[in-house]
């Protein structure tokens, strides 16, 4: 192996060549570079703090070791592939690899004048394209691209929004036909129960049954009962949980919020705006379609716009240089 090769490039090679590494997995920059930092080859071994030299016949010879350290260290930032941190992406989470079914991760290489920002398949990002041959995304187009989106579809199309409850009313109701049956089921039984509770506190009363049969029987139906209300008030959650619009001015407020965050907004404003009404950006044949959440009418924290995962969405086609039509699909939650 010459000394001259970088770890990512490196890895990429023995991919291609199918050699596998010692535990049968495909090469990683990582692997490669974390053998190059190896003293062992040069014939030295490091435990913890306790470095010894010349402790055994070495593999190469310490000039090469030692120039390929060198050219390991000089190139690092050229193309290093590695993972960055998720606060600096603001869809870190939301794509997944249409190929391999990973998620995007955020990457960085490091250009001559200055460090370009990508998304990349988290298979590709270790192993190269060996390992999946999913494109990267631009970040900073690609993070310009879905907000300035979400921005264009609150501000100009609107009127998806009830299109897009109305059709999630209907399959909530059509769903739920089951449990709506079950719960009126539960009801009438409770009745039932509860009538004939009466009627055994009466005949004890009348002292026309004792307090042995009485009592047992009372208490066969108290915990039926019990059973049934809290099952009861299980469906009634799930049947109240029906999709609604949001509520007067949450999405004039989000118009405002969105412009300003495009305009003059920190990477943090924008990451957050994304991360709350952004649930997934889908990769295609037509380009990216970023699934938008729909603010909930539930009660939330003061300041706050609750988006929870469970509410309905639309979706919108995209491409990397903005949006290029509407198309008001409901998305799965």
């Amino acid at each position: 192996m010459s000394a001259s090769g970088r770890g990512y490039a490196v890895a990429g090679v023995l991919n291609r060549r199918g050699v596998p590494n010692r535990s049968g997995r495909p090469w990683s920059g990582y692997t490669v570079s974390r053998i190059i930092a190896n003293p062992a080859y040069a014939g030295d071994l490091c435990y913890g703090d306790v470095y010894v030299q010349d402790a055994h016949q070495p593999l190469i010879s310490r000039q090469i070791w030692q120039r390929a350290l060198a050219i390991a260290a000089a190139r690092g930032g050229e193309h290093t592939q590695r993972a960055a941190s998720p606060a600096d992406y603001h869809l870190t989470g939301l794509i997944t690899c249409p190929q391999c079914g990973h998620s995007y991760v955020g990457t960085s290489a490091t250009g001559r004048t200055r460090t370009y920002r990508y998304y990349t398949c988290f298979s590709r990002a270790r192993y190269g394209p060996h390992g999946c041959p999913a494109p990267r995304l631009p970040a900073d187009q690609t993070d310009a691209a879905v907000l300035q989106a979400l921005c264009d579809f609150y501000a100009h199309s609107t009127h998806l929004i009830q299109d897009a409850v109305t059709r999630a009313q209907q399959r909530h109701r059509d769903g739920h036909a089951s449990q709506r049956a079950e719960h009126e089921a539960i009801l009438a039984q409770i009745k039932h129960k509860a009538a004939a509770m009466d009627r055994y506190h009466a005949a004890f009363e009348n002292g026309t049954m004792d307090d042995a049969t009485a009592g047992q029987r009372l208490k066969t139906l108290h915990d039926q009962i019990a059973q049934l209300t809290v099952r009861a008030e299980e469906l009634t959650q799930a049947l109240s949980d029906e999709p609604a619009p949001p509520p007067p001015g949450v999405i004039a407020d989000l118009q405002v919020c969105l412009a300003d965050a495009i305009a003059s907004g920190t990477p943090a404003e924008r990451k957050a705006a994304i991360e709350a009404l952004v649930a997934e950006v889908r990769i295609t044949d037509r380009g990216l379609i970023p699934v938008f959440r729909i603010p909930s009418p539930r009660p939330s924290v003061p300041g706050e716009t609750e988006t929870a995962t469970t509410e309905p969405a639309v979706r919108t086609m995209l491409s990397l240089v903005g949006p290029v039509g509407f198309e008001p699909t409901l998305a799965g939650t």
